[in-house]
């Protein structure tokens, strides 16, 4: 809808009679220039193998992409993470993460993992990327085609990974948070009181652990070496 008019816009994707469910949309900002506000709105659904950028004022398609699958997301319908360069990461399908490039339009296949991967958010720092897995965590190290399997870790991943000083915090079944270093060494294991659905950090020393009914916040003041 064009708030400023009151009017609505022509739906181009997905059409009113695609009966799939639909992402979280993203906002994307195609300008790096600092100031500059998100101006396109990445979409996906779940039956279509394609990505659409909607431009956030008009709603014209700035860019459209075809994929090996549709986009795998959660019942939360989040989609897609933002990487530190402003790559967007996502799973097409089960097994291959993919990256778009906003700025240029480019879009790459990143990972093709040997096995069915959960409905969740990916984490890309730099040049490694962290799979979480209900067996625990895989850390992939782009560059060399290298992986580390974290095995010893509660089973059960229930929600996505953020990035932390020298690592990465992921929520494991049993309302357990878990730090992982780029070597695949776990440190300052945490139990709240409940389940963890997702986790959002604010880019310093503190992140949030959302769940049904509770928000908690964790100072991560160590750095794992």
């Amino acid at each position: 809808m064009d708030l400023t008019k009151g009017e609505l816009l022509p739906g181009q994707f997905p059409g009113p009679a695609s009966d799939s469910s639909l992402a979280w949309p993203l906002t994307v900002r195609l300008d790096p220039a600092p100031g500059c506000t998100a101006d396109a709105i990445l979409i996906a659904t779940a039956k279509q193998a394609a990505l659409l950028l909607l431009d956030a004022r008009t709603g014209v398609a700035r860019g459209e992409w075809s994929l090996p699958a549709p986009v795998h997301f959660p019942d939360s319908g989040i989609a897609f993470s933002a990487s530190e360069d402003g790559r967007i990461v996502f799973l097409s399908g089960r097994r291959t993460v993919m990256a778009l490039h906003p700025a240029s339009g480019g879009m790459e296949i990143l990972w093709r993992h040997d096995r069915d991967l959960p409905s969740l958010p990916l984490l890309l720092t730099g040049r490694t990327l962290w799979l979480a897995e209900d067996a625990g965590v895989t850390i992939i190290d782009l560059d060399r085609s290298a992986r580390t399997e974290v095995t010893h870790l509660p089973p059960g991943a229930t929600s996505e990974g953020v990035p932390v000083c020298g690592g990465a915090l992921f929520a494991r079944a049993g309302n357990q948070l878990i730090m992982v270093n780029r070597a695949g060494e776990t440190f300052g294991c945490v139990r709240l009181p409940a389940r963890i659905d997702r986790l959002l950090a604010d880019g310093r020393s503190l992140v949030h652990a959302i769940g049904k009914g509770h928000l908690t916040t964790i100072d991560i003041s160590t750095t794992p070496t």
